[in-house]
């Protein structure tokens, strides 16, 4: 664990999902040794249409409207959550609980957010709130931190200038932007003075927005990266505060790292080019574990203003070739490079597909290394029962989706694997009762008389 660690998350009304599901991540009693390692990969397993992707959308919906204050004025967002949103719920409800680990202090944070439509047939944010605690203490009720109901603030932890000030700064914005987008865009732009962060209120919700910043969302559907997060630097901060500028680098700014690699083009700022290169270098090495005959990968790129149009070129010994024309299990990799290496360097990933284009063979070395050496949390989707064997070594590792969208996590039961129950049809909610048979005279022709 590094600073923040996702202990639950909770959703209802997206897609197909018309009840509230959780995912559990962590034990119920948190103790001083954190033995989060033990619990930080976790495979959800469901039969299509269950829900599995629906599940990863909107953990990718939470993390922008906690950071992006425009990500509700976009008209295609409302368009898309027009398509995603529940039409019997007709809402989208998101709750999420963490830990982030300040080093003298752990705390537990509570964050819920309901997207809903108003009068004029727009999404809005219809309610909004943040509660901590001291995650070792028993015996201590939650704090709120603030409350928001249909843009309207009905609570703020603190009654002093700098909370007038904040009631002013988001004034009739609270429909469309989260209080944390808020906070930070008027702290960058220096409206609020640095004495600000030091507030109970200011500290919390930028941990809120640190938090989901960690969180890095790969999309199976998604088959280009083209928006790039600029770098933010904030220097009001000496490197002894517990918000430093080095706090402030690494878990605040918006950082682009996780889009540079892609099969297609890519347009990187001439500025990061040199970061570029080291990835590429890094990603090379990655890919010759899987493709032996690989010598190098190389950089096309075209000057334009003050970026680079680039594309990666693929050399072997006797050709070359773009990465936009390779296998498709070769472009998987390239992309789901920079997500497994965030998860490695203590991020939170979440994979829709994982075991898409993959060999069973590399799925299981991926993860087996990824339980091992990953300092992060990592959750996916996948239909592939190779990896249950390695899953279960860990704490609820796996989850089951039901066709009626129960989560149920897997216990241990006797001396029988979860692969050989989820095949067989034991798992609850999970019977698979199609055989063979029953594909006669649905495939086949129908024989003339």
């Amino acid at each position: 664990m590094k600073y923040f660690y996702l202990t639950k998350y909770s959703v209802n009304g997206i897609k197909s999902i018309d009840k509230e599901m959780s995912l559990s991540f962590y034990k119920k009693t948190i103790t001083k040794t954190l033995d989060t390692q033990n619990y930080h990969v976790k495979g959800i397993y469901g039969m299509n249409g269950s829900g599995k992707s629906a599940i990863i959308n909107s953990v990718d919906i939470l993390k922008n409207i906690i950071m992006d204050d425009d990500y509700l004025k976009n008209p295609f967002i409302q368009k898309e959550l027009n398509e995603l949103i529940n039409k019997k719920q007709n809402q989208l409800y998101l709750k999420v609980e963490f830990l982030c680990d300040l080093g003298d202090l752990v705390t537990l944070h509570e964050y819920q957010v309901t997207i809903a439509k108003n009068q004029t047939d727009k999404y809005i944010i219809s309610n909004e709130s943040l509660y901590q605690k001291n995650a070792l203490s028993r015996s201590q009720k939650r704090n709120c931190i603030f409350e928001i109901t249909n843009g309207e603030i009905q609570y703020l932890c603190q009654n002093d200038n700098f909370a007038q000030m904040m009631i002013d700064k988001t004034k009739n914005l609270l429909e469309i932007s989260t209080l944390s987008s808020l906070y930070l865009k008027n702290l960058v732009n220096e409206v609020f003075d640095e004495s600000s962060i030091n507030h109970f209120l200011g500290s919390n919700v930028l941990l809120l927005y640190a938090f989901s910043n960690c969180i890095h969302v790969c999309l199976d559907q998604q088959d280009t990266h083209t928006d790039y997060f600029y770098k933010m630097f904030i220097d009001h901060y000496d490197d002894n505060h517990i918000f430093s500028k080095k706090f402030f680098i690494d878990y605040i700014e918006k950082s682009n790292s996780i889009n540079l690699l892609v099969p297609q083009e890519m347009k990187i700022p001439q500025s990061m080019f040199d970061d570029f290169k080291d990835e590429v270098i890094q990603l090379e090495s990655f890919l010759k574990l899987f493709k032996t005959d690989l010598n190098k990968i190389s950089i096309d790129r075209k000057e334009m203003k003050d970026y680079y149009i680039c594309h990666l070129v693929m050399t072997y010994k006797d050709y070359s070739i773009s990465a936009e024309f390779e296998s498709t299990g070769i472009k998987k990799l390239i992309k789901l490079f920079v997500y497994l290496k965030e998860m490695v360097n203590g991020k939170i990933v979440f994979i829709d597909e994982f075991d898409s284009n993959l060999h069973d063979v590399y799925l299981c070395a991926l993860l087996e290394y990824l339980m091992n050496y990953g300092k992060g949390q990592l959750c996916f989707t996948t239909h592939n029962i190779g990896p249950m064997d390695i899953l279960k070594r860990n704490k609820q590792s796996i989850d089951f989706l039901s066709t009626n969208h129960k989560i149920y996590s897997w216990k241990n039961n006797g001396h029988y694997s979860p692969s050989r129950l989820y095949k067989d049809g034991m798992i609850e909610g999970s019977p698979f009762n199609i055989d063979a048979i029953d594909f006669i005279g649905v495939l086949d022709s129908i024989e003339e008389n």
